[in-house]
């Protein structure tokens, strides 16, 4: 149950559907223990609130009759009866109330102005009406309903002040001219309400205001203008320079989603009534987009989370999941939202995360953000057990879904998107109007230019878009027909293709069959190069790039050389979209695509090319992560990432031991780059169980999976590992990086005996080999144990060019700086390796860096640069969802308060540590230097 007592009175059932409370005296009852918060309130003092000095007779017996009225309605167990009275069952978050003070403390501790007023606005959107409004004649709620309403003025005021900070005056001199109307002698309302007035250029208006506000005081309390108001009056009449509005930049939202390439045409009432539906605190947190394919849901569902980003103060994600296979779990779902979201690095730090799906939820419990899962038709079910896990422990999260069919979990509120209108009349201003025609017409005019919607062709063009029944993938895919054809030929043979009863395929919708039809016309129309292509590019479930296209879809029969110039052909017809440098089949056309590659018999060859062309790609990129390109080469990989995952699967599949090997031993340096340890561990688990016999490359997959569960395990349940972990790896410098892999796997655990013997071994081989990057590797790890390591290895990666090991490299300078004392050094050194950090998204790194800094500014006595340094931790730690870094981050804060003398604020530091991971604080504040001496 949910409770709202921010307006009148209000409870919704699990799913968000109302509850209704049938009478007064019971609503009383419900109001009266929502007041007390949870506790128990004893039976007399519920008989004295509600009837006050006049009880009826039995008044013992007449509450228990409304006791269990309310236990009808809510459930008995809510409801429950303890020696000290009864209480009302209130899980976190039930209480709107609770809700607010929630956001209201989370905004205050937001640095940006944007994130605050975003937090504030979410606040103070929970209100639908004074508090308690209902029952506010009963003296029990007045104490309560003034407490509250001090807090919403208050929070009006801190987010008035943060749009002040953003550079928001002209409109809130307009707007705060009403709560300042009905509170006039609030002097921090009127502060703000002065400020933006004068900033907007009423420097009149504001002087006014001081001198309304002077005149009340002296009415009605008898009492002067306070010192800061009155300050600020003089600063205006002197129009000093620290006035003028603060220049700011927009505030940049956190978001991945594409950029439209072309205007949203013919969905205005759908994005505004999903836009609607898309705001924090709304009661529906699950929006499901239904419609067949080609319809256009994933365009409408950009577009609205596009245009509500602003919103969701922890960002407006798009999780593509069209290349997870039908065999995918919620947890395989659950990796791709972490992934997607930046949490891999955070998520790497936990031992033993097996539970991805309780992690997702544990790591965006508190945050503000929209998820769109788009593409779920084949994975209806894991996609709903993850919603059904996701939104309960999410209370500020939404999610906004595409499938061909409803999730049909509790909460959802399912949106049909139809296809686009079509005209009713012939009327010339009736068709243009009509959304399929305003598409036609626009897709035209782009394939054709001077294409213009008149009288002579609106009758044909009206035929077109009837004859597609108004589904915009079939416009768009016949539009380019424009360039050979008249609007009235296009139009004929439409009408001759699509009125035979042959031509549509049995079974399925009507308007399902009209774009098969059109998907067989725009087929048959190819040329049978043109059709090899393009149904050859359907085993690449994200697109790919041209020598990936060239690679897969080439063969003995058609040379890679003139793939080239088919792809363009493609494109020109619409079937192929190119953007960013690679090139996607639309959802629809690839689904027709695989079938046409299956009837061709092709299926079996062209996912072996495809496996071929990834083992090789990723073995080049591989070799690229130890230098100079590293950071490209992550970025070529990321955007590989779902085709990557197809590719394995596939060799899997095909029980292709050695490509399942090649690919998982190319990826597993990517992987532990990435902080995708569970995805590491899952994959080389895979792999070794393909393979059986005792090659080298699956001896490699089982050092790697070694260093990886030394990694994500804890003392105790870390595995067990050989006296020679690369036993049987024949590549001497292969050898020698797996050895350094585990052994500093062993090193982070404090096996320092059995890591610092692999890590010597490591050295002596990659000295033998030559391989310069192992060798520096191994002297980085060993610097922990012997710091006269640390140059030797700062050299070795300056020469490789090796970001990753720079940024190790000097870390390890940094630490040894700081045992000498030479603080200055080791400052300039932690920069540099946050820059880096920073660069290669390495957060934890970066949050650690921060963190080191943040002590010795605290060291050197300045209380503001550390505070800076340490709110830069949290906000890092917060938006990637890293409870021990916000922990660290917090007592970091408590102990620049304390230097500034703020106890008040230090104490709300450390509470706040302790709250987020109390190990953590804990061990921040035992290792701070001296915890700070007070001031």
């Amino acid at each position: 149950m949910r409770y709202g007592v921010l307006g009148p009175l209000a409870v919704w059932d699990a799913e968000g559907l109302p509850v209704r409370i049938p009478e007064a005296k019971v609503r009383a009852l419900l109001a009266d223990l929502l007041v007390h918060g949870g506790g128990p309130v004893p039976a007399d003092r519920l008989i004295d609130d509600l009837w006050g000095g006049d009880p009826p007779r039995g008044s013992a017996n007449t509450l228990q009759t409304k006791i269990s009225q309310l236990r009808r309605v809510l459930g008995r167990e809510q409801v429950v009866r303890e020696p000290a009275g009864y209480r009302l069952l209130l899980t976190d978050g039930a209480l709107d109330a609770s809700r607010f003070q929630a956001l209201a403390e989370r905004g205050r501790e937001q640095e940006d102005p944007a994130g605050r007023a975003g937090l504030f606005a979410e606040a103070l959107a929970l209100w639908r009406g004074p508090a308690y409004a209902d029952v506010a004649g009963f003296l029990f709620a007045h104490a309560e309903i003034a407490r509250l309403e001090e807090l919403r003025l208050g929070v009006v005021e801190d987010r008035a002040e943060a749009r002040l900070a953003r550079g928001d005056h002209a409109a809130l001199a307009a707007e705060l001219g009403e709560p300042l109307g009905r509170h006039p002698l609030r002097e921090r309302l009127r502060t703000v309400h002065m400020r933006a007035l004068y900033r907007a250029g009423r420097q009149g208006d504001a002087l006014r205001s001081f001198e309304e506000l002077r005149r009340r005081l002296a009415r009605e309390l008898g009492a002067s203008p306070g010192p800061e108001v009155s300050a600020l009056h003089q600063a205006i009449l002197r129009q000093e320079p620290r006035l003028a509005a603060p220049v700011t930049e927009p505030p940049a939202v956190r978001t991945n989603l594409p950029s439209a390439l072309t205007p949203l045409i013919g969905r205005r009432t759908a994005l505004r009534q999903v836009s609607a539906r898309l705001s924090p605190g709304t009661v529906g947190r699950l929006i499901t987009l239904t419609g067949l394919g080609g319809v256009g849901k994933t365009r409408l569902a950009i577009a609205a989370a596009r245009a509500t980003a602003e919103r969701f103060a922890d960002g407006v994600w798009l999780v593509e999941l069209a290349g997870l296979s039908a065999t995918a779990t919620r947890d395989d779902v659950a990796e791709r939202v972490i992934t997607t979201l930046g949490l891999c690095d955070t998520a790497a730090t936990e031992p033993d995360l097996d539970d991805l799906v309780g992690w997702l939820c544990r790591a965006v419990a508190d945050k503000q953000l929209l998820i769109l899962l788009d593409n779920c038709e084949h994975l209806v079910e894991p996609v709903a057990r993850l919603a059904g896990a996701l939104l309960p422990a999410v209370p500020a999260g939404h999610l906004l879904v595409t499938s061909q069919e409803a999730l049909d979990v509790p909460g959802e509120l399912v949106h049909p998107v139809p296809p686009l209108s079509l005209p009713r009349h012939a009327d010339a201003q009736e068709v243009a109007r009509s959304g399929a025609v305003e598409l036609f017409v626009e897709r035209a005019a782009a394939a054709a230019p001077g294409f213009t919607l008149d009288a002579d062709n609106a009758s044909a063009v009206t035929t077109i878009c009837r004859r597609l029944d108004g589904i915009p993938l079939a416009l768009e895919l016949m539009a380019p027909r424009l360039r050979t054809l008249s609007p009235a030929e296009l139009a004929a043979r439409l009408d001759d293709r699509l009125t035979p009863p042959a031509a549509r395929a049995r079974g399925l919708p009507a308007r399902q069959q009209t774009l098969r039809s059109m998907l067989d016309w725009s087929w048959q129309l190819l040329s049978p190069d043109e059709q090899t292509v393009l149904r050859r590019l359907a085993v690449h479930p994200d697109g790919c790039t041209l020598p990936s296209a060239e690679a897969v879809c080439a063969d003995g029969d058609l040379r890679a050389a003139r793939v080239p110039g088919l792809l363009s052909r493609l494109v020109d017809r619409s079937l192929v979209v190119r953007e960013d440098g690679r090139f996607r089949l639309l959802e629809s056309v690839a689904a027709y695509c695989a079938e046409r590659l299956a009837e061709a018999g092709e299926e079996a060859a062209v996912q072996a090319r495809f496996v071929r062309r990834l083992a090789e790609w990723v073995e080049e990129q591989d070799a690229l992560l130890r230098g100079p390109d590293q950071r490209r080469s992550l970025q070529r990989l990321d955007a590989e990432t779902v085709n990557l995952r197809r590719a394995l699967d596939l060799a899997v599949a095909e029980s292709s031991p050695e490509y399942v090997l090649r690919l998982v031993n190319a990826l597993s340096w990517y992987w532990f780059l990435r902080g995708r340890l569970t995805e590491a561990r899952r994959s080389l688990h895979l792999a070794l169980a393909t393979d059986e016999d005792g090659t080298a490359a699956r001896r490699a997959a089982r050092a790697w999976l070694t260093g990886v569960e030394l990694r994500s395990s804890t003392t105790d349940t870390a595995p067990a590992v050989a006296a020679d972990p690369a036993s049987g790896v024949d590549d001497p410098a292969l050898r020698a990086r797996l050895l350094w892999f585990v052994g500093s796997g062993l090193l982070g655990l404090g096996h320092h005996e059995e890591g610092r013997r692999l890590l010597e071994s490591s050295l002596t081989g990659a000295r033998t080999a030559g391989d310069r990057w192992t060798e520096a590797a191994a002297l980085v790890d060993l610097a922990a144990l012997a710091p006269q390591h640390a140059d030797l290895a700062a050299a070795l990666f300056e020469e490789t060019g090796d970001s990753w090991g720079e940024l190790r490299a000097t870390r390890a300078l940094a630490q040894a700086a700081g045992r000498d004392g030479d603080r200055t050094r080791a400052v300039r050194l932690h920069r540099a390796g946050l820059r880096v950090a920073e660069e290669l998204g390495l957060w934890t790194e970066a949050v650690d860096i921060l963190m080191r800094l943040g002590e010795a500014a605290l060291a050197d006595g300045d209380a503001p640069q550390a505070t800076r340094l340490y709110r830069r931790a949290l906000t890092t730690s917060t938006e990637r969802a890293y409870p021990r870094g916000e922990a660290r981050a917090h007592t970091g804060l408590a102990l620049a308060a304390r230097l500034r003398g703020d106890e008040e604020a230090a104490r709300h530091h450390l509470a706040r540590a302790l709250a987020k991971n109390p190990a953590a604080a804990r061990a921040a504040a035992m290792t701070e230097p001296a915890l700070a001496p007070r001031a």
